[in-house]
């Protein structure tokens, strides 16, 4: 895939950014180092290749991004999808290079801020601080989870526990209601997430159609409707979960 550039445009009209569960509005001082950053990239253009050059971290505004590791003979794992308010600083130990890909799924609105002055706003706001380390735990709370099921789960379990969490996710994002929600993915997408091919994925997502489990529409509207048993087949416990994979709301102050 060619790699696009981005687009730029002033996005000084942008009056809040949510980072994580916080939201961070005109009074912040870190909303100006956010839009001065602002870029709009196209869907599947790729932002960061593995082993490329990399000094900055991205925050996502609108859309959905997805992570992933290649290896040397093309195969693809996803890692993560990143989405609105999702954080990546893909910058290896070496602190010079990408640890991985980064791909926009749709067209996205992201900050792409230089790792320096990222930690410059860290260290600045408290706020911003806690907001990025509740990013962090939730998105290695997810990795634990998913690789335990890459690595000891069955096929069923694998896209159970992905609709479940991307569910989960989606709701305080006000893209979930009542277990309905679209994913702007393909099966190829979902197969890269689960470590199961395409038709694995079909397969196993008209299995759950027909036992009543979900119902699918389009491409790819769900609507899990028995998150009882698909949370047996998952393992999971789906409000713990969700207290462990979603940045929790700011509390009021005192």
């Amino acid at each position: 895939m060619t790699r696009q550039g981005a687009i730029p445009i002033q996005y000084t009209n942008v009056t809040s950014l949510r980072v994580g569960a916080m939201d961070f509005g005109s009074d912040d001082t870190a909303l100006n180092s956010f839009r001065r950053n602002v870029q709009r990239v196209p869907a599947n253009k790729i932002l960061l290749h593995d082993g490329e050059h990399n000094c900055k971290v991205i925050v996502v505004i609108e859309g959905w991004l997805a992570t992933s590791k290649s290896s040397l003979n093309g195969e693809v794992q996803l890692i993560d999808f990143m989405l609105p308010g999702d954080i990546a600083d893909p910058t290896s130990a070496d602190g010079k290079t990408a640890g991985l890909n980064i791909e926009a799924v749709t067209e996205a609105l992201v900050s792409v801020i230089p790792l320096a002055v990222w930690h410059r706003m860290l260290a600045e706001s408290p706020r911003l601080a806690r907001a990025n380390e509740q990013v962090q735990a939730a998105e290695r709370a997810r990795l634990s989870e998913r690789m335990l099921r890459l690595g000891r789960g069955s096929a069923e379990s694998r896209i159970a526990y992905a609709l479940i969490e991307l569910c989960m996710r989606l709701r305080p994002l006000g893209l979930s209601d009542n277990c309905a929600f679209h994913l702007p993915l393909t099966q190829r997408h979902i197969g890269d997430f689960t470590g199961l091919t395409a038709v694995h994925v079909c397969r196993t997502l008209r299995r759950f159609v027909r036992n009543g489990l979900v119902e699918t529409a389009d491409h790819m509207d769900i609507r899990i409707t028995n998150l009882a048993t698909l949370s047996e087949i998952a393992g999971v416990e789906p409000e713990r979960l969700a207290a462990e994979i979603t940045p929790l709301p700011e509390s009021p102050p005192d």
